[in-house]
């Protein structure tokens, strides 16, 4: 697969308006689980060690997953659908009539026996794996598959006996015999110039991410991936994640026809280098539970004693989990005090003394509060004004 070939045909698919999608039918809920999950997945390529990927939004259906950002030579298309309850019905995935749908309750005697009706398949182009399909067949010399992808599972029967309820991911071609053969069929009346749709390459997928949790999973992985490259950061995994869905956030947004292939990555897509430069940025910022370490060796050497040092590094540590979590109106009242306070005086030579005049005018606003948690609000709010500083003064230089 050349460079020009591949490239092409993903930006002569991506600027058809029938094989993308816009969010809207998803719901705010759902343009964010799949902004989630892409997150998720990023964070997998990479630990997988991936020579290169790409992420297009909204381009090729929800997501379209590449293997270079500038050659790619394989694609996977995902539909992804997020579900509040219950599992995906037949009729919704494919547009069709499951062949082992429950025969009519009705009690009224038939008078005659009618055989059954050829099955119709005017749904099955709006239909999930109908979109999904034709997404597939746009590309022709490009290898590609496709993924439905849900926190929710279906119940079809297998080939084997067992049911897709248990046996995700699997492909279509996994299906009993008759749900195969009507797939095969129902698709064959999207392209009839392909007599026979290749059913291997779509597949049915279930991740385990909560419609009402959409976060957990990412921040796990971050904090396994941060763990293995830059352990003293891990503490920052939430902020990580956080941060790279606001990156791809606006890469949904954008519909416009992209010219070139240059076009379409810059305006829709997120590359490795663009993830890796992301995680970059987050081991050159000086992790604050190491600074803090550095403060409480000073004031230990200045004669603090161990028992207060000890309570210190404990309500450090919660607030620090408190601000990753977007802390509550008492602590922003506090941090909000220790920062006006340090602003109006210069930092210290000796800390033990600074500490010591910052706690008595705490006290004196929050006198209901202890006095190691006073004193952790207050370094760590001087450790972040610390940072800053220094963040500031290195972009401008």
């Amino acid at each position: 697969m050349g460079t020009v070939n591949g490239a092409a045909e993903v930006l002569l698919v991506a600027n058809n308006p029938k094989f993308s999608e816009s969010g809207g039918g998803h719901g705010a809920k759902g343009v964010d689980f799949s902004r989630w999950w892409a997150v998720f997945r990023m964070i997998e390529l990479e630990k997988a060690n991936e020579p290169d990927f790409l992420l297009l939004f909204e381009s090729v259906q929800d997501i379209a997953e590449l293997d270079s950002s500038s050659n790619p030579t394989h694609a996977r298309v995902y539909q992804i659908k997020k579900k509040d309850s219950g599992t995906w019905s037949w009729s919704v995935l494919t547009g069709t009539v499951s062949p082992t749908a429950p025969p009519s309750t009705s009690k009224k005697p038939r008078k005659s026996v009618s055989p059954p009706k050829p099955p119709t398949f005017e749904k099955v182009p709006d239909s999930a794996l109908g979109k999904l399909y034709l997404s597939l067949n746009a590309f022709n010399t490009l290898p590609v598959e496709g993924i439905f992808l849900s926190n929710a599972g279906c119940d079809f029967p297998l080939a084997n006996g067992s049911s897709t309820a248990t046996s995700m991911p699997c492909t279509l071609s996994d299906l009993a015999h008759t749900h195969v053969k009507l797939l095969e069929d129902a698709f064959t009346s999207l392209t009839p110039t392909v007599s026979n749709p290749n059913l291997v390459r779509l597949k049915l997928q279930k991740v385990a991410i909560h419609p009402d949790d959409l976060t957990a999973p990412a921040i796990a992985a971050a904090l396994d991936l941060i763990k293995e490259r830059s352990p003293e950061h891990t503490a920052q995994a939430k902020v990580f994640v956080e941060s790279l869905v606001m990156k791809i956030s606006p890469l949904s947004r954008k519909t416009d026809v992209c010219l070139t292939y240059d076009d379409l990555v810059r305006e829709r897509g997120f590359t490795r280098e663009a993830f890796r430069n992301a995680l970059a940025a987050l081991q050159a910022v000086p992790d604050r539970m190491c600074l803090l370490e550095i403060w409480l060796s000073q004031l230990q050497s200045e004669g603090m004693d161990f028992i207060t040092l000890t309570s210190v590094r404990v309500d450090a540590t919660k607030a620090q989990q408190e601000r990753l979590s977007g802390g509550n109106n008492l602590s922003m009242e506090i941090d909000k005090f220790c920062d006006k306070w340090i602003s109006e005086r210069p930092f210290p030579v000796k800390l033990r003394p600074y500490i010591t005049s910052a706690l008595a005018a705490l006290k004196e606003k929050f006198n209901g509060h202890r006095e190691s948690e006073l004193i952790a609000r207050f370094i760590m709010r001087a450790i972040t004004i610390c940072v800053d500083q220094n963040s500031d003064s290195s972009s401008e230089a």
